[in-house]
């Protein structure tokens, strides 16, 4: 009888279940439970094992370089980071209402250790969250265009709910980089979410763009209804290497 009940589950696809029925028919521990008692712990037990796996293929297709968890976030003082406010972020009402974040800092203050940690969480409420590198999306984007693939590729960053865009401003943009940037932004204003990191303040990107006009047209864009954070404190990268040497 178990085994016919647990092939009903798998043909319903159900395997979860199945998987966990098998240990539960066996096991005296649950003896007292009642039908109903049982049968929940059944459906929590499919529930949790799907919830766990659209997470994982989640984070998966976000392309995450590190693998992060909100529980490390340093605190202290010299970060200049609160704690409320990554608190209120984690909730991810921000990415409901297609708001932006911009974290800035000097290199090493864990400014991609933070935005990955606040993406894997936005994963975890069901987002689709992206992860790339300013030079490498404009990479993509150039090649794109040489082998046809553009609108396709433009869509696939559009569509995502949380862009997370890294190491913005490392050197300036051309034109053709310029539009194809507004491009994108213009796209996901107001709808969905961008997540920049950068190294300079925001005050001296406009000169990361080719054509004032267009600055004016992206700062407009990615400031308007954006949190912001401003890192500092010393490199966390150093502070590792010297708990390692000690």
């Amino acid at each position: 009888m178990n085994n016919e009940n647990i092939n009903k589950l798998k043909s319903l696809n159900l395997t979860n279940m199945a998987r966990y029925y098998s240990d539960f028919a066996d096991s005296t521990e649950f003896l007292d439970l009642s039908f109903d008692e049982k049968l929940a712990l059944l459906i929590d037990y499919e529930i949790n094992a799907r919830n766990n796996k659209r997470i994982m293929k989640l984070a998966k297709s976000a392309n995450f370089k590190i693998k992060p968890d909100l529980s490390t976030i340093d605190y202290s003082s010299e970060r200049n980071l609160s704690k409320e406010m990554v608190a209120s972020l984690s909730a991810g009402i921000w990415i409901s209402k297609g708001f932006n974040l911009v974290i800035t800092g000097a290199t090493g203050t864990g400014k991609t250790y933070l935005a990955s940690s606040l993406g894997y969480r936005a994963c975890m409420l069901n987002y689709k969250v992206s992860y790339v590198r300013l030079p490498r999306l404009m990479l993509d984007i150039n090649m794109a265009k040489d082998d046809g693939t553009y609108n396709r590729l433009m869509n696939k960053y559009k569509r995502v709910d949380l862009l997370i865009i890294d190491d913005f401003g490392l050197a300036k943009l051309t034109a053709a980089e310029t539009r194809d940037f507004l491009e994108l932004i213009e796209d996901r204003n107001t709808i969905k979410s961008c997540l920049i990191l950068s190294q300079l303040p925001i005050s001296n990107w406009y000169d990361i763009f080719f054509d004032p006009t267009l600055a004016d047209a992206i700062m407009d864009r990615l400031s308007t209804n954006s949190y912001k954070i401003e890192l500092e404190g010393p490199s966390k990268r150093r502070k590792s290497l010297e708990d390692i040497e000690k």
